[in-house]
């Protein structure tokens, strides 16, 4: 282990911690560190020649030579530091500006540890800007959901969410469901006093529960939000299904622009689903894809293209959208029968499907027309002829594919959507207690679901959590964040 490697379980240590914030390879290395011993580990760094530069002044850009605890020059960089509590993580921070050297950056990193400084854990100054108040859970991971986004919408959506929107909703929910809980001990409280029970008319069990629905109807539009959450920040899963060498492999390669899958006229080269990730723009921004070329469909007694198979079809069966590639050629000289079966065998979800006409490009027009009326017959209401050859119909694919998308990719400005797991399952605890309370047939019953249904949505709006599971939280996060 190396002397600045990361300390196993330390989030909540007071150590001061540092890392890279930038990724390598680029003209600049940014360098961030962030504790009591910040400015100390600067003025080391500086040397006793200009140890005095580190205490000029807050948030001001300074030329500063980086010298180790011998003496000897590190690097020639830039400085600026940040006094607590005007920082990122709360702290005294200070970042370093290097030359984009994987070496220089190494060195330094390296005095830093002789200088008593460790390298930060994974996201661990996004969790202590948690800890000290400056962000709260749900801003902190849409830092990282900004740092993963790979559409448009993904963007905008992490945006919007470090700006406060998902904020200000789960607030004014628990502001709600804290009131309804006031009221609940307030009816049991005075319950038994028979000079109150007429200015307790309004808070009968019924009259409760009925102050719960607005807020059990957000929660539930909040948790439906999450599958379109998902595709956004994950991507929209893509499956190639179809006959051995339908065409597959060549579609999915004309869609990346790259040979990525292997293609051959040896029906069965694809055995396991290979996978990529690409992105399209399309009129209302761009679109994330997880594209999944599967292996063919047909009846095999291999063993190996038997599992490939299978495979084939849990991946048809849990894919957003499906490309049915069937071959032009083949479609007129062996008939849709073949094809048919296997559309069968995925259970025809033609709701999810774009049909693709593969080998174009050894088709008449007439030929064309033709093997389109017979593959009309599986009705599916979108068949696209492509050759992955020549490049036609290619765009248009990708037109249609962005329109499919769309459903999921487009959301309005302010709009609040799930992304994350742990979100989501915080939203269904919170409605299932709501939902207990509709049915609580005693007042004491009812309230303590409400305060249940409120303590679920803690973790969301910045109520203390245990340790472990802040931990599992940060641990997903890019070192520097």
């Amino acid at each position: 282990m190396s002397p600045f490697s990361p300390n196993p379980g330390s989030y909540l240590s007071e150590d001061t911690i540092a890392a890279l914030a930038s990724a390598p390879g680029g003209a600049i290395t940014i360098l961030r560190i962030s504790g009591p011993q910040a400015f100390s580990a600067l003025r080391s760094l500086l040397g006793t020649s200009r140890g005095t530069a580190a205490q000029v002044a807050e948030r001001v850009l300074f030329r500063a030579g980086l010298r180790d605890s011998k003496g000897l020059p590190l690097d020639e960089a830039l400085a600026v530091r940040f006094q607590a509590p005007r920082s990122f993580t709360g702290e005294d921070i200070v970042e370093l500006y290097l030359h984009g050297s994987t070496f220089i950056a190494s060195r330094v990193m390296e005095v830093l540890a002789d200088f008593g400084i460790r390298q930060a854990l994974p996201g661990e100054f996004s969790f202590r800007a948690v800890r000290n108040g400056k962000l709260t859970l749900g801003q902190a991971q849409s830092v990282a959901d900004l740092i993963s986004a790979t559409n448009d919408s993904a963007v905008r959506l992490a945006l919007e969410k470090l700006s406060g929107s998902q904020n200000r909703l789960l607030k004014i929910i628990a502001d709600d469901l804290r009131n309804v809980a006031v009221l609940a001990e307030t009816a049991i409280d005075f319950s038994d006093q028979e000079d109150c029970s007429s200015s307790l008319m309004g808070l009968s069990l019924e009259s409760l529960k009925k102050k719960v629905l607005p807020v059990l109807e957000t929660l539930e539009k909040l948790q439906s939000s999450y599958a379109r959450g998902l595709r956004i920040q994950e991507g929209v899963r893509a499956a190639f299904i179809g006959l051995p060498n339908a065409g597959k492999s060549s579609f999915f390669n004309a869609l990346l622009g790259e040979d990525r899958s292997i293609v051959s006229e040896l029906a069965g080269t694809t055995r396991d689903v290979v996978h990529e990730q690409m992105c399209l723009r399309g009129h209302r921004g761009t679109v994330t894809l997880r594209l999944e070329d599967t292996a063919g469909l047909r009846s095999s007694e291999h063993p190996v293209e038997r599992m490939g198979i299978e495979r084939t079809l849990r991946s048809a069966r849990d894919a957003d959208l499906i490309f049915l590639i069937v071959d032009g050629r083949a479609c007129l000289t062996h008939g849709i029968d073949s094809v048919q079966d296997q559309w069968r065998a995925i259970g025809s979800p033609k709701e999810k499907t774009l049909g693709i006409l593969s080998k174009i490009d050894r088709l008449s027009s007439a030929e064309r027309d033709l093997a389109r009326e017979t593959c009309n017959s599986l009705e599916i209401s979108t068949w696209i002829p492509v050759s992955s050859v020549t490049g036609e119909g290619v765009s248009i694919a990708i037109e249609k594919i962005t329109l499919f998308c769309d459903r999921w990719f487009t959301h309005d400005t302010g709009e609040v959507i799930l992304t994350r797991l742990d979100q989501e399952r915080a939203v269904t605890l919170s409605i299932e207690h709501l939902r207990r309370a509709k049915t609580a047939d005693h007042a004491d019953l009812f309230a303590a679901d409400i305060h249940q249904s409120l303590r679920a949505l803690a973790p969301m709006i910045g109520d203390t959590l245990p340790d472990d599971i802040l931990n599992e939280i940060f641990s997903t996060f890019c070192i520097g964040k």
